[in-house]
C-alpha cells in the first residue's frame, strides 16, 4: 500500500504501481500492517490483542449415508468450560472436543456420488503460537473417529475414501489470518468489541478495512457488516 504524506496514493504490486484514492484492505489487520504497511506506524496495542480460536477442520469423502444426520450437526464436549479453558488458557487442543458435522449433500445432493457423503468435520483448537500441530491433530482425528463411531453406531474410520484437512497453521498459510485465528482479536472480553480496530486508519487518509479480524468481529455476517460499514464510509471520504 503506497502512502505519501499519510494519505493514500495506491498499491504496488508485481514491480508495478497502480495509482488509487482510496484502498481498502480486506486482508487480517495484522499483516496489512506488518506486510503492506512496514513503512508505516503500526497500532500496536491493537495489534498485539490475543487472538480468537482457531480450527482443525477435516474433509472426508464418506462411503454411506447416515439419515440420522442434517445439514449442520453438533456433538457437544460433555464439559463445556474444561474445553476453552484447555484452548485459550492452556493453549491445546481439547482432549473431549465439541464436533461440528456439515454435510452440504444433505441440501445439495450433486455434492457427493450416490450413496455417499461429503463430511465437514470442525473441531475448536487454539490459534497457532507454535504448538506440535502434528501430534495434535493426530490425537484429535483418533478422538473424533472413536466418538462418532460410537455414537453412530458405524465404524467411521473403515468408510473415509478421500480425506484432507486444515490446520491452524495451513489457515495462517492460506488466508493470511494471523496465527490462523477464525475471527481476529479474541472475544473474551466484555470490551473486546469495542478494541477491534475500525473499518478505517485514524493516522492514513483514505485507508479503509473489512474482514473478520476488524470491527464489528468475526465470522460471515459479521464481515459482510464491515464492508457495508466502508461503503458507507467511503463517498464521505470521496
Amino acid at each position: 500500500i503506497q502512502v505519501t504524506k499519510r494519505t493514500v496514493t495506491g498499491i504496488r504490486m508485481e514491480g508495478r504501481e497502480i495509482p488509487a484514492d482510496i484502498v481498502v484492505s480486506n486482508m487480517d489487520v495484522v499483516p496489512t500492517y506488518r506486510n503492506l504497511l512496514p513503512g508505516q506506524k503500526a497500532p500496536e496495542k491493537t495489534l498485539n490483542q490475543e487472538r480468537s480460536s482457531s480450527a482443525i477442520i477435516f474433509y472426508w469423502g464418506i462411503r454411506g449415508e447416515f439419515p440420522e444426520l442434517d445439514l449442520h450437526n453438533i456433538f457437544f464436549s460433555d464439559d463445556y468450560q474444561r474445553e476453552f479453558r484447555q484452548i485459550f488458557e492452556e493453549k491445546q487442543t481439547p482432549e473431549d472436543p465439541t464436533i461440528y458435522v456439515n454435510i452440504s449433500a444433505k441440501d445439495q445432493p450433486a455434492d457427493a456420488p450416490e450413496g455417499s457423503e461429503n463430511w465437514f468435520v470442525m473441531v475448536n483448537v487454539p490459534s497457532n503460537t507454535g504448538q506440535h500441530w502434528d501430534d495434535q491433530i493426530a490425537r484429535v482425528r483418533a478422538t473424533v473417529i472413536k466418538r462418532l463411531s460410537h455414537t453412530l453406531k458405524r465404524p467411521i474410520e473403515a468408510l473415509i475414501e478421500e480425506e484432507d484437512y486444515l490446520d491452524p497453521r495451513r489457515i495462517e498459510a492460506r488466508t493470511f489470518s494471523f496465527q490462523g485465528a477464525l475471527y481476529g482479536a479474541a472475544s473474551n472480553d466484555k470490551f473486546a468489541a469495542f478494541l477491534r480496530h475500525p473499518n478505517f486508519s485514524g493516522r492514513i487518509q483514505n485507508l479503509f478495512f473489512c474482514g473478520g479480524s476488524v470491527h464489528p468481529g468475526g465470522g460471515i455476517p459479521l464481515c459482510l457488516h464491515s464492508t457495508k460499514i466502508v461503503s458507507e464510509l467511503i463517498p464521505d471520504a470521496v
